[in-house]
C-alpha cells in the first residue's frame, strides 16, 4: 500500500512537472515576445542586459499553479492509464531492486545458512552436492505442509542436491515448542521421520500433541527436552530468526536455492514447484 502511495505520487508530481513546464514554457515565450517589442522600438540600437524584474521567474504565482493544476487534471482525465503505467513500473522497479538486495545478503551470509551445526542438512550425498536448498518453515504453516512432499524428494532424489533445514517459528506461540523438539530429534537420529510427521498433523500442534507425535516416531521425550537445554536450540532458533531478519525473510516457506561454490542465489516465496525446480536448474549450470 505504502509503495503505491509512493507511485502514484511520484506519477502526480511528474504531471504536475509537465504541466508547470508547459505553463512556464508559455510564460516564456510570452516573455520573450514582449522584450523582444520593446528592444525592437529602442531608438539607440544599443544592447541592453536583462533588468532583474525581466529575469524569467523560476517560481509560480497563484495564477499560474491553478493553470497547472489545470493541465494536470484534463491531461490525467483524458489518460487515467498514465497513473496505473507508472504505479506498475514503480512497482516493477521497486521489487526487483529488493530481490537484487536479498540476494547480495544471501550470497555475504551463504555460509552461515548453510551450517550444519545450527541446521539439519539431508541428501543423497550431501557432501558432493552442487546445489543447497534452504527451508525456512514453520510447523503450522499451510504452505510448509504443501511444500512437504517436494521437500521430502529432493533429499532423496538427486545427489547434485541437498536440502538444509531451518526453523523459523513465527506464526504461532506453540510453534517455538515445536522447533526446539525438532532441532532436538538431530540427537537421536530422527529428524527427518519427526518432521514430516509434525508437518502432516493438522491443527494446533500443542506441547501434549507435539510429544505424543515425538513418541509416536521413536523419540524419547525426556531426552529431547534435556537436549533442548544442553545443546543450545533456544540460541540457535533465535539465530535463525536474526539470520532471516539479516537477508530480508519474514514469512514461511522461504527456499533459498544456492550453488555451494555461491555463483547462484536466488530466492523463492510460498510454494512454488515449478520455480524452485527451475531455480535448481540454473543453479546446477552455474555450479558447472
Amino acid at each position: 500500500m505504502l509503495n503505491t502511495k509512493i507511485a502514484m505520487g511520484a506519477a502526480l508530481g511528474g504531471a504536475f512537472i509537465l504541466g508547470a513546464v508547459a505553463v512556464g514554457f508559455s510564460s516564456a515565450q510570452s516573455d520573450r515576445s514582449s522584450q523582444a517589442t520593446s528592444n525592437a522600438t529602442q531608438d539607440d540600437g544599443a544592447t541592453h542586459a536583462p533588468k532583474e524584474s525581466e529575469k524569467l521567474s523560476t517560481s509560480f504565482s497563484d495564477l499560474q499553479e491553478d493553470e497547472i493544476r489545470e493541465v494536470v487534471r484534463a491531461y490525467l482525465l483524458d489518460n487515467p492509464e498514465v497513473i496505473i503505467e507508472a504505479v506498475n513500473l514503480y512497482s516493477a522497479r521497486q521489487q526487483a531492486a529488493d530481490d537484487e538486495r536479498t540476494r547480495q545478503l544471501i550470497a555475504e551470509n551463504i555460509d552461515m545458512l548453510m551450517d550444519p551445526s545450527t541446521s539439519y542438512v539431508a541428501g543423497k550425498n550431501p557432501d558432493k552436492a552442487k546445489v543447497a536448498v534452504i527451508e525456512l518453515y514453520d510447523y503450522h504453516c499451510g504452505y510448509c505442509k504443501r511444500a512437504a512432499g517436494l521437500v521430502q524428494n529432493m533429499t532423496k532424489a538427486d545427489e547434485d542436491v541437498k536440502v538444509v533445514f531451518r526453523e523459523l517459528p513465527i506464526l504461532r506461540e506453540e510453534s517455538g515448542y515445536a522447533a526446539e523438539m525438532a532441532l532436538a530429534a538431530r540427537a537421536q537420529g530422527k529428524f527427518l521421520d519427526f518432521h514430516f510427521a509434525m508437518l502432516d498433523a493438522s491443527g494446533v500442534l500443542t506441547k501434549d500433541r507435539v510429544q505424543k507425535i515425538a513418541r509416536d516416531q521413536g523419540l524419547d521425550v525426556g531426552k529431547l527436552e534435556a537436549t533442548i537445554e544442553s545443546d543450545g536450540i533456544v540460541d540457535i532458533i533465535g539465530g535463525n530468526h536474526s539470520l532471516a531478519a539479516a537477508v530480508g525473510i519474514d514469512y514461511t516457506p522461504a527456499f533459498i536455492i544456492a550453488s555451494t561454490d555461491g555463483s547462484f542465489v536466488e530466492i523463492i516465496s510460498g510454494f512454488q514447484p515449478g520455480l524452485v525446480r527451475e531455480a535448481i536448474n540454473e543453479a546446477k549450470k552455474a555450479a558447472g
